[in-house]
Parts: structure tokens; C-alpha cells; sequence
């Protein structure tokens, strides 16, 4: 298994645009079918390791399959992957001090509003909505 993952790193690695495969399905340079007059398949290296990976049982293309391993690893590594950021959400009242605090930031001018919304731990998008109001 360890040498068909590395073997499909190095076919997309070394791969920029399409293999070219003959009849057989035996790989051939493009230049050397032309000067010998063999006709090719041109295949997506994408779809070629995909292919070799799920006849291995390797779904990658699976969503669900994807969850589950990662899931796995985390759990052999001792890195858990199922992180839960959970929504903050702000009391009405909590935004009006946020919003005051900006107006004596923004007074003194050390501070742009990305660089604030980040200090607070808010997004951007979300503190120029309350700007707006």
C-alpha cells in the first residue's frame, strides 16, 4: 500500500498535463508515438491514480471515506481531526461595548478594523456588519 501512495505522488508530481497511453494501455511518451506512428489515449494522471487507489480500496473521492480515515488517523496519532469550533454569538449588548471600544481605537488610529475584528476574535465580514448596523 505504502509504495502505491508513494507511486501516485510521484505520477502527480512529475505529470503537468496528460499521460499518453497506447491500445494496451502501456504508457508512451508523446514525441516517441508520434516518430513511430503508435496511437494514443491522452489520460488525466488524476483520474489514473484515482483509479489504481479505489481498486486498492482507497476512496478518495468519497466524502464519508475521507471523514472516517482522517478520523482514524487522528485517533492513531493522537491528533484528533474531528475538531468542533462552536459559533460564538454576541448579546446585543455585548456588540455596543465591542462598538464603543472600536471608537476610541479608531480615534487614535493604531489600528485598522481587520486587525481589531481579529484582536476581539470576530470576523471581519461580521464586525463591519455591526458597524453598518
Amino acid at each position: 500500500m505504502r509504495e502505491l501512495i508513494k507511486e501516485a505522488i510521484a505520477d502527480l508530481k512529475k505529470n503537468d498535463g496528460f499521460i499518453y497511453v497506447t491500445s494496451e494501455g502501456k504508457r508512451v511518451d508523446l514525441h516517441e508515438a508520434a516518430a513511430r506512428g503508435i496511437a494514443v489515449t491522452p489520460v488525466n494522471p488524476k483520474d489514473d491514480v484515482i483509479k489504481k487507489l479505489e481498486n486498492a480500496g482507497l476512496h478518495l473521492t468519497d466524502g464519508r471515506f475521507l471523514n472516517d480515515l482522517n478520523e482514524l488517523i487522528g485517533l492513531i496519532t493522537g491528533q484528533s481531526s474531528t475538531k468542533t469550533s462552536k459559533r460564538r454569538t454576541f448579546s446585543d449588548q455585548e456588540k455596543s461595548k465591542i462598538l464603543e471600544e472600536w471608537k476610541k481605537v479608531e480615534a487614535t488610529g493604531k489600528k485598522t478594523k481587520a486587525a481589531f475584528a481579529r484582536e476581539i476574535g470576530i470576523g471581519y465580514q461580521t464586525f463591519i456588519n455591526w458597524l453598518r448596523g
